[in-house]
């Protein structure tokens, strides 16, 4: 089937140098300043790829397009960033559209981190989160917090339509009560941010009675894309900072996969939230397989669950000693299971003693998954980051030919190109694989005609595999707490 003449991907967030403080009251933005964001773009067509990105203002009609670059070879990766847009100002904020004659996958990263003139000193906070490919005229989101332990959530909402429209926002709580607001009008393309106080839900930091944490269902007459930004209440230099995107009625299921949950491992935990969307209640089992190499742990299935999860609520699984069958000092890939359909997210903390950083993502529905994986943004001590791809075997079998073709730029500003191809690995089903620094990876990681030559490399990555497969991308300081962790769901394609 030939490719549409232009694919589109919607950002529902897109910020460039805030110098100001920002509020959390309706249509503003993140706590603190200095906030700003890149875009990383894959072409994962056969040619190569004509782009446009075009940014739109949020309090203004004002436009502004990315001048350059304008092409990407097929299977290769760039970054957009606030210089990019001809005449985009210093404390810009908005959403944008980017548009191509061959198939892409884009992501997000914001950020306050100081890098060259953007960002501010102090700041620490990231987050990623996937352009929108389809949009909908409902929007779920699994989890929400106000002032939840100290963390809010926050949702932007982009209009993606031909005219404008509002929008009404249900938060349902998990003690039971509901909570309802409808936005103002949102002009074709631009955005609006919605957060817990419009609604009136109540602000109680260390609540235990769950009424200011729970999910939202967004709809509207247009179709919407949709990003949620968790960051800490009343950080004036904002520290922490997690993303992910919304989910639409084509990404519900029955199965999901979640690549990445731990019980205190290295001072991190995780927990799961899980939104029944379906008419009626449901139960939810969750079939962990160890992938972390320590005893007990690896190759290991561990379950939790829970009955009767009713109707457009949520249930929160929590991998904590005490709380769930996952032993301690595991890592571990999650099979998510329900009698009906639901929409699910992974957040990971930070256990006593941790460093503060964050990260989150959306479970990967099983009606998506497929044998070949991209990720448009990979980094080997990158400027002192580098990412973990973590590949999940969600297929019946054990997959014995799990490939990973690295396209890179190296040696940090030398941006030496060169591509490294995995030798085939072996996958248990349910279970997964680790790619972290390849650089230093153990001889036969890599095939010798192409192997992972250098670090300080930023790349685009295809994974193939002879089963299903799933990602998540994981990046994070090379030196530990130093800042932020953030990271994203790879983009399974069509083999």
């Amino acid at each position: 089937m030939p490719w549409p003449k232009t694919l589109k991907f919607w950002f529902a967030v897109l910020i460039s140098l805030t110098l100001v403080p920002i509020g959390g009251v309706l249509g503003q933005d993140l706590p603190g300043s200095g906030w700003w964001s890149g875009e990383q773009v894959q072409n994962v067509g056969s040619a190569a790829a004509t782009i446009t990105i075009v940014a739109y203002d949020t309090a203004s009609s004002a436009t502004y397009v990315a001048t350059s670059p304008t092409s990407i070879a097929p299977g290769a990766s760039i970054t957009f960033l606030p210089s990019n847009f001809s005449g985009m100002p210093a404390g810009f904020s908005g959403s944008a559209i980017l548009s191509s004659d061959q198939p892409m996958k884009a992501i997000a990263n914001i950020t306050n981190q100081l890098t060259g003139g953007l960002g501010i000193a102090g700041g620490k906070a990231a987050a990623q989160y996937q352009g929108t490919e389809s949009a909908a005229t409902t929007l779920y989101f699994p989890l929400v917090k106000n002032n939840r332990y100290g963390s809010t959530t926050a949702f932007y909402l982009q209009n993606v339509g031909t005219s404008s429209s509002t929008a009404a926002a249900t938060f349902r709580m998990d003690n039971g009560s509901t909570y309802n607001y409808t936005t103002p009008a949102i002009s074709p393309n631009q955005r609006l941010v919605v957060l817990p106080d419009d609604a009136g839900v109540p602000s109680n930091p260390s609540d235990g009675t769950r009424v200011n944490i729970g999910s939202l269902t967004i709809t509207s007459a247009q179709p919407l894309a949709g990003t949620v930004l968790e960051f800490k209440v009343g950080e004036e230099i904002a520290t922490v900072l997690k993303g992910s995107r919304a989910f639409t009625p084509a990404q519900v299921d029955s199965k999901a996969f979640a690549p990445v949950v731990k019980n205190s491992r290295f001072n991190r935990f995780t927990g799961i939230q899980v939104l029944n969307v379906a008419g009626s209640p449901i139960d939810v089992s969750i079939t962990y397989v160890g992938s972390a190499n320590v005893p007990g742990c690896k190759d290991v299935t561990f379950v939790d669950s829970a009955t009767g999860v009713a109707a457009g609520t949520s249930r929160t699984f929590v991998q904590l000693p005490g709380k769930t069958n996952l032993v301690s000092n595991c890592t571990a890939a999650a099979t998510i299971e329900a009698t009906g359909s639901f929409v699910a997210i992974v957040n990971e903390d930070n256990s006593a003693g941790g460093t503060a950083a964050g990260i989150m993502y959306s479970a990967i529905p099983s009606n998506s998954v497929t044998t070949k994986v991209s990720a448009p943004l990979f980094k080997d001590q990158r400027y002192g980051f580098s990412t973990g791809l973590q590949i999940q075997n969600v297929g019946p079998g054990t997959a014995t030919n799990v490939v990973a073709t690295f396209q890179c730029k190296g040696n940090n500003g030398a941006n030496v190109p060169f591509t490294a191809i995995s030798n085939a690995q072996s996958i248990t089903s349910g279970g997964a694989f680790l790619f972290l620094r390849p650089s230093s990876m153990p001889p036969g990681t890599f095939t010798p005609g192409n192997p992972f030559s250098m670090s300080g490399a930023n790349c685009g990555v295809t994974i193939t595999s002879d089963q299903p497969i799933v990602a998540i991308l994981n990046e994070s300081p090379d030196t530990p707490g130093a800042l932020d962790d953030n990271n994203y769901e790879g983009f399974n394609l069509s083999p």
